[in-house]
């Protein structure tokens, strides 16, 4: 595995440190509390594999119409 040192204050340090559990590593505590980063164009390739009926499709975008509609009316 390959590692990067980096440097932060001591205060950043303390509250890592008091999120860390026994036996684990600061890597995994970050891990652990900080989401990756959301892939659009992953998520978009899988959810285009998943087979949608037409009635399905018009139901969402219905849903989507009607949310928009509601939103343009509250501004």
């Amino acid at each position: 595995m390959t590692t990067k040192t980096i440097s932060i204050d001591l205060e950043a340090y303390n509250r890592l440190k008091r999120h860390k559990k026994e036996n684990e590593s600061f890597s995994e505590v970050i891990k652990r509390k900080v989401p990756a980063p959301f892939d659009f164009d992953e998520w978009l390739k899988k959810v285009r594999k998943i087979p949608m009926d037409k009635k399905f499709v018009a139901a969402v975008e219905e849903q989507v119409a009607g949310r928009l509609k509601r939103s343009r009316r509250t501004r």
